[in-house]
């Protein structure tokens, strides 16, 4: 099985992330496009986050090297510092741009908007702002289709790690935009454990493999197609009640420090959940998350239930 870790990327250092003086001028006619409008400063959550660490570099004064990849036809100029961050947004299909220069960016918000605008430029990113009621707006980014073919060849991806481009679902955007800081979180815990990331899925993929399966047993009946069910939950490591298969917002598959293979289902629950939904999502075995705010009607929807112990905020 191919291994791949989205958090252990290349050790680049800091001075190599940004532009050269002479490359700055090369570029400053591509790299002043600008696809995005309205506020900038879009908020990514509603909970205090990590300290970013200082920059150390500045697009100036960095020699990074650009290297040319073909596709299509057409040439591309990319350094790495802008292939990890098309990895990471290909991954998750929409970012915000504020948790993208905080976890591969390091916090550094000079290097985060020089590379965008050349990605931008380039056609491979384009830029969404989400205007949201009571809050602050937030700057979402996804790949376009060249953006997403050229990423899998660039960066040497696993053919069974899926990659997304395009906005979809506007009202699920913001709760969309959440899952890769879950995830964040919860690949902190297991890295801390030893564990060892090999592949992501989001609900998209996982909902595709259920449905064929769903469709191919429809031609069963009774206890047989409860039998083919299960074994495609266990299949997927999902768990299945009621002929009921239920899908996790991401699954992180990873090799635990012992050698073994195992994965963990994780859902962003948010207060719009009735409480019914609620319960069976942390009776799956799903572990919650919740945004700061939405953290004590969970907890109460769960109380008493003895199917979870925690809910984790992001």
């Amino acid at each position: 099985m191919a291994r791949w870790d989205i958090l252990q990327r290349e050790n680049v250092r800091d001075s190599e992330l940004g532009p050269s003086r002479e490359e700055r001028r090369q570029e400053s006619s591509d790299t002043g496009v600008s696809v995005g409008r309205g506020p900038t400063d879009g908020s990514s959550g509603d909970s205090p986050e990590r300290p970013e660490r200082p920059s150390q570099s500045s697009p100036e004064r960095s020699p990074d090297r650009r290297t040319q990849h073909g596709h299509g036809g057409r040439s591309y100029s990319l350094r790495s510092s802008e292939i990890a961050a098309m990895r990471d947004i290909g991954t998750f299909r929409t970012v915000d741009v504020r948790d993208l220069g905080r976890f591969v960016y390091g916090g550094d918000e000079a290097r985060l908007k020089y590379d965008l605008a050349s990605l931008r430029a380039q056609g491979l990113v384009e830029e969404k702002n989400l205007f949201r009621a009571h809050k602050s707006a937030r700057k979402l980014v996804t790949l376009t289709a060249e953006g997403e073919r050229l990423v899998r060849k660039a960066s040497g991806l696993p053919e069974d790690q899926r990659i997304y481009h395009g906005f979809v679902k506007p009202k699920e955007l913001d709760h969309d935009a959440d899952l890769y800081k879950v995830y964040q979180k919860a690949t902190e815990e297991i890295r801390e454990k030893g564990g060892k990331l090999i592949r992501v899925r989001l609900d998209f993929e996982l909902k595709e493999s259920i449905n064929r399966a769903k469709e191919a047993a429809g031609h069963v009946s009774g206890d047989e197609r409860r039998r083919l069910l299960t074994a495609v939950a266990e299949e997927h490591g999902l768990s299945i009640n009621d002929m009921t298969i239920h899908l996790p917002d991401i699954q992180v598959e990873y090799e635990t420090r012992e050698g073994g293979v195992e994965r963990q289902n994780l859902e962003l629950l948010s207060r719009n959940y009735r409480e019914e939904g609620i319960r069976g999502k942390a009776a799956a075995g799903f572990k919650i998350y919740a945004r700061t705010g939405d953290t004590n009607r969970i907890r109460r929807a769960l109380r008493d239930t003895g199917v979870i112990r925690e809910v984790l905020s992001v």
